[in-house]
């Protein structure tokens, strides 16, 4: 038992005096004693560094973290980003924040780092402006000021990197054997081995060599938003296309690199929009055929009456021949103004961009009922004729029709049985007469239609039939 007690007393000794040994009073100052040293967003490796300290730079060091990192305060030169529209400015340089709770991200020299911060600011809080730029975030580019560090913001550097400035300090973590690091005992002017977390290896005599790579973060952000650039720069040229002569169209090309780029996404939502664009493909190749059909049926009437006109200079032209005048040229089947018109429905189809695939059905009802309504030979602002009757005309914004075409009755059907036809022959709509109409009269005429146009399931649309007047189609 008295061996035990002496025992005990002098462990309780030793550690009364590695007690006193520890420092215990922070702050206190220290120096690099490295030849550069980073400076990190917080305590470890996995923090983005913020700056590099070169040696003899003083730092206040606030606390020791485990891992041997040292809790200091922002160095001269560092800065947060806050967003812009969450700033009143006051003048050039000074602001206050306009909302409660904005975050101020850590900054870095070393690029767009933005996705760390310790502090969340409140409404009126007062912010020195260092300067503004577009900077990537998880959301994309986003408008930032870049400030100086606000109260309570600190940053985190390796403690083998310092010694204290105060001897009795420095002498108190020499004697410390739980101090971490534990080579705090060195002489000034020894530089520690590179390998030591935060310590930047010398690169004297090379060149090209990136010291600092981006962080998880943003490099997740960056490639994020450049898949997104990707998408929007093929829906460009997609839209670009569309505003083309039909017959320089190249779908399949277009769609290639919609697939391509759907390989190499990392986004599943980027994946479920670039899903989106194959619908209006596919519509657009139907719509293709629809012109072609519609060329080569003028070529043809162009080619027969010309035939009859050398014939006989007093023959008529046929009504089809009318309506797709040769003055016009082959892309008179073209409705003037469609192809923009084309492009435009797109750019509204890409623009709703949806991200929950949830909207993905709507949207396609939509997106096709706009593309359906370009396309039609019926979409038919009105002006007058010559020989009084309308003119087919798109863009106004008096057209009352809901469908333009030629009046026909259904193969095989009897009595009321009509349908809706291009020139060429292709079904655009079933007509049923709403009322007191006669269709039975209209058969064999270009006519608007007005009344309720709708569409039942595998089948062609409809429409209720409240009136109809003759029209040219061009």
């Amino acid at each position: 038992m008295r061996a035990f007690a002496v025992v005990a007393f002098l462990m309780s000794a030793a550690s009364a005096q590695f007690a006193e040994a520890q420092i215990r009073n922070f702050p206190y100052e220290a120096k690099v004693v490295v030849d550069e040293v980073f400076v990190r967003s917080g305590a470890g490796d996995s923090y983005y560094p913020t700056q590099k300290l070169p040696r003899e730079t003083v730092v206040k060091v606030h606390r020791h973290d485990p891992g041997g990192w040292y809790m200091i305060d922002p160095p001269e030169g560092s800065f947060s980003w806050i967003p812009e529209r969450y700033v009143k400015r006051l003048n050039d340089t000074e602001g206050e924040v306009a909302e409660e709770s904005v975050i101020a991200f850590v900054g870095s020299e070393f690029g767009d780092e933005a996705s760390v911060f310790q502090r969340r600011l409140k409404t009126g809080e007062k912010i020195t402006i260092l300067g503004q730029r577009q900077i990537i975030t998880g959301n994309g580019p986003q408008s930032m000021l870049q400030v100086a560090p606000p109260a309570r913001e600190r940053r985190w550097i390796p403690g083998s990197a310092l010694v204290p400035i105060d001897p009795d300090q420095r002498a108190k973590m020499n004697a410390d054997p739980y101090a971490v690091p534990p080579n705090a005992e060195r002489p000034d002017g020894v530089q520690v081995y590179p390998s030591i977390a935060g310590i930047v290896p010398s690169t004297e005599g090379v060149t090209d060599v990136p010291v600092v790579a981006p962080s998880e973060a943003l490099a997740a952000a960056q490639q994020k938003y450049s898949e997104r650039q990707q998408l929007a720069d093929i829906d460009r040229r997609f839209g670009e296309m569309l505003r083309q002569d039909s017959s320089t169209w190249n779908l399949d090309a277009i769609e290639k690199e919609y697939q391509m780029l759907q390989q190499s996404v990392t986004q599943r939502a980027l994946s479920g929009t670039i899903d989106m664009r194959y619908p209006a493909i596919e519509r657009y190749r139907r719509r293709l055929v629809q012109l072609t059909e519609l060329r080569e049926l003028t070529s043809q009437t162009e080619r027969r009456d010309a035939s009859l006109v050398g014939r006989n200079p007093n023959a008529s032209t046929s009504p089809i021949a009318s309506a797709f005048s040769a003055a016009n040229g082959p892309e008179s089947v073209m409705i003037p103004g469609q192809t923009p018109q084309l492009a435009d429905a797109f750019e509204q189809y890409v623009q709703s961009n949806p991200q929950d695939r949830s909207e993905i059905v709507a949207l396609r009802e939509d997106s096709d009922a706009a593309l359906d309504s370009t396309l039609d030979l019926g979409t038919p602002p009105q002006a007058n004729g010559s020989d009084g009757q309308a003119v087919i005309t798109p863009n106004s914004p008096q057209n009352p029709y809901v469908g333009a075409g030629i009046v026909q009755r259904a193969s095989g059907a009897q009595g009321s049985g009509y349908i809706l036809a291009s020139p060429s022959g292709k079904v655009l709509a079933e007509l049923k007469p709403k009322g007191n109409v006669s269709l039975d009269a209209w058969v064999g005429q270009q006519v608007g239609v007005q009344g309720t146009r709708f569409s039942e399931e595998e089948k062609n649309d409809v429409i209720e039939v409240s009136a109809l007047a003759r029209v040219q189609l061009r």
